[in-house]
């Protein structure tokens, strides 16, 4: 912000700021004051709706319903991007049933508030579950409200590279729920576990989490550095996944990661409470099976921007330039622009098309060369993009102001 040339706020009682970038605890309290149309603030006020595991669950599972009976088939198909879930302690009687259904199956449990892999743990045998249940429930005062956890079926056949299971960090950036306008970050990566997957092991969760604090963890709880090529930059991953599966495979599997995501958003616009002065940048945590199937994990509402290196350092530092650019706090741009630095407009109260100007290189078919509007893991190159944004707006301001621009913006 400093290097955009912005003035930090240092005085509690100054109310002339433009940017509040607070925390989720301290949202609903700036939100409840009386804020002017220019000031953002960086959470919508019910964000839980989404960022909490068990809510977006049932999200989904509404959103899907609303979808069949519309006859909508292909959009309801992107709604099971969970794995199987159920809710503890409500739903513990109908996981048994399904457990017995499965004999042998893994299963995951996850509290539903937490982040950074605290209180995960994976199970087979339901008495491990039972006696967890007991400890976990028992030891809680009555006066105070039960934690929820999530139990999941265990993606038991992660897709692995270098043969550690990995999960995808993909930004969005939401502007506005209603209407909704999102966004998604060209750039990303993969983490990777520092230990080789191993089905066996389910009580070493630095082989099965792949969470940076989870990983930076010894034996005896100690903090260790961060092992060399525990992180892929997402155009690596892209890459790697080419090689292997070819052109199509991927720009399939890219866009229907997409469209998981849009899937999410729409499964809880209904419920989130617009406010005009939020916005919100959004992790979501997604795992690929042997089949290049995308899991959703969860969506984070405060993905960590600290860097870890002076690569990770560099993308998060771009990241949150290019989202105050989309936020166009200075009034620099339109309004119609379908990328802004290394952020492609992903749906404008409905999705953002484009083409592919070489199909052999984006793997369209023939027939149909239209896709979503997203470019994960391609070169970002926002620099030259930007400046090339700015220029043109200058030429169409200077011949508006001239009286010969007549063309739509």
């Amino acid at each position: 912000m400093l290097a955009r040339g912005w003035i930090q706020v240092t005085d509690p009682n100054d109310l002339g700021w433009h940017l509040w970038w607070c925390e989720t605890n301290d949202a609903r309290q700036v939100l409840d004051s009386k804020l002017a149309p220019h000031q953002k603030i960086p959470h919508f006020r019910n964000h839980y709706e989404l960022t909490r595991k068990n809510y977006l669950h049932r999200n989904l599972k509404r959103y899907k319903k609303s979808l069949l009976k519309s006859n909508k088939t292909a959009e309801a198909e992107f709604c099971d991007s969970m794995p199987l879930t159920f809710e503890l302690p409500n739903d513990y009687r109908l996981f048994t049933e399904e457990y017995h259904k499965q004999p042998g199956a893994t299963w995951i449990v996850k509290p539903a508030g937490r982040s950074q892999g605290r209180g995960i743990f994976l199970f087979r045998k339901l008495k491990d579950l039972t006696e967890w249940r007991t400890k976990e429930f028992n030891f809680q005062q009555l006066e105070t409200p039960v934690e929820t956890f999530i139990v999941q079926k265990y993606v038991e056949n992660p897709y692995l590279l270098a043969g550690r299971k990995f999960d995808l960090r993909i930004y969005g950036l939401v502007t506005s729920f209603h209407p909704l306008k999102a966004w998604l970050a060209r750039e990303g990566f993969a983490r990777l576990s520092t230990e080789l997957f191993d089905l066996e092991n389910i009580d070493d969760s630095r082989v099965h989490l792949t969470n940076i604090a989870i990983q930076l963890k010894t034996d005896g709880n100690e903090k260790k550095e961060l092992q060399k090529g525990c992180k892929w930059a997402l155009v690596k991953v892209r890459e790697y996944l080419t090689a292997r599966h070819g052109v199509e495979a991927i720009e399939t599997l890219f866009q229907r990661i997409a469209g998981v995501i849009m899937a999410s958003l729409l499964a809880v616009q209904p419920v989130i409470m617009q406010g005009k002065n939020s916005f919100e940048l959004y992790g979501y945590d997604i795992l690929l099976d042997e089949d290049l199937k995308p899991w959703l994990l969860e969506v984070n509402a405060s993905p960590a921007l600290t860097g870890t290196d002076s690569e990770d350092y560099r993308l998060k530092f771009d990241l949150i330039d290019d989202t105050l650019n989309v936020l166009d706090i200075e009034g620099r741009f339109s309004g119609w622009e379908t990328r802004i630095g290394g952020f492609d407009l992903l749906w404008n109260d409905g999705p953002v098309w484009t083409t592919c100007p070489n199909p052999s290189i984006c793997g369209e078919p023939p027939n149909d060369l239209r896709k979503l509007n997203i470019f994960l893991g391609a070169r970002n190159q926002r620099v030259k993009q930007l400046r090339q944004l700015r220029d043109c707006l200058r030429e169409r301001r200077n011949k508006t102001r001239n009286g010969s621009y007549r063309g739509d913006w």
